[in-house]
């Protein structure tokens, strides 16, 4: 029995331990710089996501207020993923801005052309991996916190035995 690695996995080995050390880094980094930018677009310029809420059944919101005050979550949200601070509360308020973005992707159908996507519908469809990603930055961050309480929790039984 051959108990060596084949040689495409040790050619490899090297980058994905690269890659296993980088993923959670560049994935923050990546979400807050996605976040940053198109918060900062709000502030920029708001009428053509006032005309997509407007459009929406969600048309009530549909203000350059509301637009802003969107654009500056994204903004604090990318300012933890960069810091690194609160990161599973950093990365759930993108999911729920996401979220409320694809539901105006499914409800409005003359806007995004589901299932034949219009411009606005591909724009808006890229929210649905936003959101896997900032799901995953939750998830990583309660395991990394799972992993850190069970390493520095004593079960009573063992700090018996040794009393």
């Amino acid at each position: 029995m051959n108990t060596l690695p084949n040689p495409v996995d040790r050619l490899t080995a090297p980058i994905f331990r690269l890659a296993q050390y980088a993923a959670t880094p560049a994935l923050r980094f990546s979400l807050g710089l996605i976040l940053l930018w198109i918060g900062a677009l709000k502030f920029h310029d708001a009428s053509p996501v006032v005309g997509l809420i407007h459009a929406s059944p969600f048309a009530a919101l549909a203000s350059a207020t509301f637009v802003h005050v969107l654009g500056a979550l994204e903004i604090l949200a990318a300012l933890l993923l960069f810091g690194g601070v609160g990161l599973r509360y950093a990365g759930l308020l993108p999911l729920l801005l996401f979220a409320s973005t694809l539901t105006i992707f499914l409800t409005t159908p003359a806007v995004t052309g589901v299932p034949y996507l219009t411009l606005a519908g591909q724009f808006l469809l890229k929210d649905l991996v936003l959101a896997a990603a900032s799901l995953t930055v939750v998830a990583q961050d309660v395991a990394r916190h799972a992993t850190r309480q069970e390493a520095t929790h004593v079960p009573l039984a063992a700090a018996a035995a040794r009393a």
